[in-house]
């Protein structure tokens, strides 16, 4: 059990948002509509920046909890993420 709890806190560590502004507008990235935004904001995802710096074990935990496998990588969501956060 303690195995299983750990991918989730070093995740919700990961996903942390503490600038307090207003979370990005996900849906502007292709494959992202609102249900995804959603889910991806329960997973503490709010902002562009968090999805462009997505390590392949961040890309494997949240495909798992979206249920699209290879979504990420097949719309290239880290690649526009990383445009929209202007980097």
């Amino acid at each position: 059990a303690a195995f299983a709890a750990k991918p989730a806190t070093a995740a919700a560590g990961r996903f942390a948002d503490s600038t307090g502004a207003s979370p990005d507008d996900l849906q502007k990235i292709k494959g992202i509509g609102p249900r995804l935004a959603a889910l991806l904001n329960e997973l503490g995802v709010y902002r562009y920046r968090q999805i462009a710096e997505f390590t392949p074990a961040d890309i494997a935990w949240v495909n798992e909890r979206l249920r699209f496998k290879g979504r990420i990588e097949r719309e290239k969501w880290v690649e526009q993420a990383r445009t929209l956060a202007g980097g």
